[in-house]
């Protein structure tokens, strides 16, 4: 992670060396389009005439930090969404979060055991099977013909809180348990948890914001996404490789003909504000695309994450030279 105010001066230093001349640097906190028009052939600059200067276009996604990543967590950015309360949200990880609440319910929720006739069974609440319950607009409906046995008949029970339906699981299903050692007790039911894989359920209703910025290519993948160990990391991934595909083809489309240098760097910025005392904001830098004046698309080249930190600290934030 490099310090966000020590990240912009080394990325010009490294841009100085790569022959910029004056470059006019371009941010985009959580979309891309506006990045892009901007940078696309025949685009305009400040005083309305060809755009001709040299660009830095970085492509920033802004992450909540989570001390526990790389194990299953809360929901993401909780304390900052508790302080700065509800709304448009800001991030990627902001956008998953009802949906995140809705798998947690149906992990906790729908049970696997056996029956008195010793059937593997699974019980789901019932507005789980028909995805009315939208809860912020989202809806998580099982999907039933890959768990239950072909031509299956739910049987429904009340209690005083929720309607529940039985079901028998299918062959394939049971498989798939016994390869993950799951392991069935006569008369005792557990939460599916873990076992609730994302091709076994999608969401239906309207996103509760549809026009936020990180909803299409998030949006596509939540069962997914909700299912990772860390969604917010990968909702935000997958909003950053987006972006920056979309930068790179506006590379490619500039042609020969450009005689403009652009570079895209795409990164997280990790907030630690999350944390009592913590104030501070880090870049971590993930892959970026250079385009040389002159040269088309065989001639863009990319830096991978390895080599674009090596890259970035070669060259201090003060001085002219490498460290």
């Amino acid at each position: 992670m490099i310090p966000a105010y020590d990240f912009l001066p080394r990325l010009k230093k490294l841009c100085f060396s790569l022959g910029f001349n004056d470059p006019v640097v371009t941010r985009s906190g959580e979309t891309a389009k506006n990045m892009a028009d901007h940078l696309a052939p025949g685009s305009r600059g400040p005083d309305d005439g060809k755009d001709e200067h040299d660009h830095i276009a970085i492509l920033a996604a802004t992450i909540p930090y989570e001390q526990n990543w790389g194990a299953y967590i809360g929901l993401p950015g909780q304390q900052i969404r508790l302080s700065s309360g509800t709304g448009m949200p800001a991030t990627p990880a902001d956008f998953i979060a009802p949906y995140i609440r809705q798998y947690r319910f149906a992990q906790e929720h729908i049970r696997l055991g056996c029956d008195s006739a010793g059937r593997p069974v699974i019980i789901v609440p019932d507005f789980l099977v028909s995805g009315k319950d939208t809860t912020a607009g989202v809806g998580l409906q099982v999907n039933v013909a890959r768990i239950a046995q072909p031509g299956e008949t739910s049987q429904r029970t009340s209690s005083t809180a929720r309607s529940l339906v039985t079901l028998t699981l299918a062959a394939h299903f049971r498989q798939t348990l016994k390869d993950k050692n799951f392991s069935w007790q006569s008369g005792i039911f557990s939460p599916i948890g873990e076992h609730l894989t994302p091709e076994l359920f999608s969401f239906t209703g309207e996103s509760w914001i549809t026009d936020s910025p990180a909803f299409p290519e998030v949006a596509a993948m939540m069962p997914w996404i909700v299912a990772h160990k860390t969604p917010h990391l990968a909702a935000t991934l997958v909003h950053l490789q987006t972006g920056f595909s979309g930068v790179c083809e506006t590379f490619a489309a500039t042609g020969p003909e450009d005689l403009r240098n652009l570079i895209c760097v795409a990164g997280l910025e990790i907030d630690m504000q999350g944390f009592r005392g913590r104030k501070e904001r880090y870049f971590v830098p993930w892959q970026a695309c250079w385009k040389r004046h002159g040269y088309c698309y065989g001639n863009i080249y990319p830096l991978l994450q390895d080599d674009l930190f090596v890259a970035l600290m070669n060259f201090n934030r003060m001085g002219s030279g490498a460290e």
